[in-house]
């Protein structure tokens, strides 16, 4: 069986992908898939099923919201195990994420830093092992 070696990066803003684009494949072994509205990821993590190994996802988007996303992929049994990080500007996102995420998902907020977006993707990926 093929590694999972792809973070699915779902963000509207520019900045944050320049952030993220940054961080992930330099201090990670993983390379990075973006998208930047909720069915654009949905798309691309159809197109590279077999490859992902966690989804990032920012909570607000321009067409769908990250909770959709989310639950639209989990339909999908090869997203059964893929861990969810998501991300939100706004704080008291919390008692949200309850009414729409059954599992174990993280939840960081914007502005992260650097140490605590590797920190929450070790600490996601190393729950599956």
């Amino acid at each position: 069986m093929k590694k999972r070696n792809l973070i699915l990066f779902v963000d509207d803003e520019k900045i944050c992908h320049t952030l993220v684009e940054l961080i992930i494949p330099n201090f990670t072994d993983y390379k990075l898939v973006s998208a930047y509205s909720g069915n654009e990821a949905i798309e691309l993590a159809k197109r590279y099923a077999g490859s992902i190994a966690l989804v990032l996802s920012d909570i607000m988007l321009p067409d769908i919201n990250g909770y959709e996303v989310y639950s639209k992929l989990k339909e999908d049994e090869r997203f059964a195990n893929v861990p969810f990080i998501f991300q939100s500007g706004l704080v008291s996102q919390e008692e949200e994420l309850k009414k729409h995420v059954k599992t174990n998902v993280k939840l960081l907020y914007k502005p992260y830093k650097q140490s605590e977006l590797l920190a929450s993707i070790n600490e996601a990926l190393n729950e599956l092992t």
